[in-house]
């Protein structure tokens, strides 16, 4: 993390972020942002650690926020009765978070190859699978359904789920176009689901 607010740790991180946005992770130089710096190579690790330190500097609030949301999900899940995952609410909070977090998404989305947080899509998936098979269970248990939906079902619906909702950062879509774009997926993927969970 960067140990000062100088004008030159100002200067790294916009070239920092530059060169990540440009080039991706794996092909990002130190040896450019140094030059645009006006500083040695050496002169970047008094800011920062390594690349990875800089790239992670760009995303924390981004990782940040994402734990609390998956958090806070979990939780209404299990406490709230009236939990609905298809409130049309959802989708616009959804827009309005993807458009508040867009930098460090599309750094997370399309640049993160190479880096420890490249999976980042992956992991997501693998939380919404959970999700999904979790929620299935309390509403099973609540209305004495049983329904029965495969783990690779549930995989590959939030697969093609979450694939979509990113859509509006790999197209750096406008907050207007976002929200036209998830409500295509709600009208492509909500009634299938609900048919599923036994929803009417």
């Amino acid at each position: 993390m960067p140990k000062d607010k100088t004008e030159t740790n100002s200067k790294i991180i916009r070239y920092i972020r530059e060169e990540f946005m440009t080039y991706g992770y794996e092909k990002a130089s130190l040896n450019r942002v140094s030059a645009k710096v006006g500083i040695t190579t050496a002169g970047l690790y008094k800011h920062f650690k390594n690349k990875e330190d800089m790239f992670y500097f760009l995303i924390k609030d981004t990782l940040d926020d994402f734990a609390k949301l998956n958090s806070g999900d979990i939780e209404q899940m299990e406490t709230k009765t009236d939990y609905n995952p298809f409130d049309a609410a959802r989708a616009d909070f959804w827009v309005d978070f993807i458009c508040d977090h867009f930098e460090g998404l599309q750094l997370l989305i399309c640049c993160s190859e190479g880096s420890p947080y490249e999976s980042f899509e992956e992991d997501l998936i693998k939380m919404e699978t959970e999700a999904n098979i979790e929620y299935a269970r309390l509403l099973s248990e609540k209305n004495g359904t049983n329904r029965t939906v495969s783990d690779m079902q549930w995989h590959i619906l939030a697969t093609a789920y979450i694939h979509l909702v990113f859509e509006i950062v790999r197209h750096k879509m406008t907050k207007d176009q976002a929200r036209e774009h998830m409500q295509f997926i709600s009208n492509l993927l909500y009634p299938g689901w609900k048919q599923l969970l036994g929803i009417t």
